[in-house]
């Protein structure tokens, strides 16, 4: 009975389209309550009295996934350490765009030339996906004076109309230093971007590298695979390579994007048993970049295969000369089950030495400062 009034209303126009426009209004409804939360909430940390100049750190994480809450943790820890004497005030994208009920007047309203906005770091100069790229253009139109701090971004855009609005928005920034994830968002953001800063720079969480030692006893290989539209492989092809690591070694899949609802509030843990968790292997395989970065954090070999866009590959040039004993590149999964197999054969140090906060984040401050903030002032 279900399965036919479904089909009946799918093959008939009018009624699909009445269905479709009551779930719209019914689910807009639903969202009332939540949106007036949040805005209450966000229009209460910007308002309220401060003598500090600020950071406003927008599109703050709120999702599930965790390469993107390892970015905020990041974030706030970079932001703690190099600016300790700013009031730090974090924004969700939701409070600003995709609402009835946004905030943004508020921030226009408390900025001070002095102050400085950073936007959350990653998938989030595109139009694949999200509102970030819209946030950043609202803001920006808002704001274009302001002092504002890109973290690395991978870049992409399916619609030309889009990449050129957001190509005039951008540029229209007089203070922005916009940091692009891997070579072929930096030469993206070089064609659209012609009147702001730009520099290469890595994702922030390869600041994690380096920082923690394991000593658990590794066994078994862990595959990091994602079951999104940025997936290459079928679901068969990676189970065929599965069974075959599996001749040699035990074998586990998981992914970085998790179904608990609490990821959010509970990030920093979350990611850490992550962590904890891939230092228990002898290699890992994926086709997730921050499955990548967590894989190094835990000084466990990662062999990377394809992915629908240039995102994983590109930035696993980053640790090309560095960790070179640890990261490998494969063409396809037959090359991907022959290096594992070898990888799990051998013995390496599981200790990475640091690397990318020395040479990137902790000297970050002073670029901002000369780039954006002394021509601002």
């Amino acid at each position: 009975m279900g399965k036919s009034l479904k089909q009946r209303i799918k093959n008939n126009k009018v009624l699909g389209k009445v269905t479709v426009a009551i779930y719209r209004f019914v689910r807009s409804v639903l969202r009332i309550p939540k949106e007036i939360k949040l805005y209450n909430r966000t229009k209460r940390d910007i308002i309220k009295f401060h003598e500090k100049n600020r950071i406003y750190y927008l599109g703050v994480p709120v999702h599930n996934n965790l390469g993107d809450q390892a970015q905020g943790v990041c974030i706030r820890r970079w932001l703690k350490k190099h600016y300790p004497d700013r009031e730090i005030v974090c924004v969700e994208t939701n409070s600003l765009v995709n609402t009835k009920f946004s905030a943004l007047k508020f921030l226009k309203k408390t900025y001070k030339p002095e102050d400085i906005i950073i936007f959350q770091s990653g998938y989030t100069t595109t139009d694949l996906g999200g509102y970030a790229d819209e946030m950043h253009c609202k803001v920006i139109q808002a704001l274009p004076n302001a002092n504002f701090l890109m973290m690395p971004q991978t870049i992409f855009f399916e619609k030309e109309e889009r990449k050129q609005n957001t190509s005039k928005v951008y540029s229209s920034a007089k203070n922005m230093l916009f940091l692009a994830r891997d070579r072929v968002s930096f030469a993206m953001a070089q064609e659209m971007f012609t009147d702001i800063e730009l520099m290469q720079y890595p994702d922030i969480v390869t600041t994690l590298i380096g920082q923690y030692d394991y000593c658990n006893e590794r066994d078994g290989v862990l595959f990091c695979c994602r079951d999104d539209s940025e997936k290459y492989y079928t679901e068969e092809e990676i189970s065929d390579l599965m069974n075959r690591c599996r001749e040699f070694a035990n074998v586990e899949i998981t992914d970085t994007t998790k179904a608990s609802s609490d990821v959010a509030k509970n990030a920093e843990d979350y990611i850490m048993r992550e962590i904890e968790r891939y230092s228990k292997y002898k290699a890992i395989i994926t086709d997730r970049y921050h499955g990548t970065i967590f894989s190094l954090v835990a000084g466990t070999p990662v062999i990377i295969i394809q992915t629908t866009d240039h995102k994983v590959t590109t930035g696993a040039e980053w640790f090309k000369g560095i960790y070179d004993e640890h990261v490998f590149l494969a063409g396809s999964l037959d090359e991907a089950c022959e290096m594992c197999k070898k990888i799990y054969n051998s013995d390496r140090t599981h200790k990475l030495e640091p690397y990318f906060e020395k040479e990137y984040y902790d000297k970050l401050p002073a670029i901002f400062e000369e780039k954006i903030l002394k021509k601002g002032s």
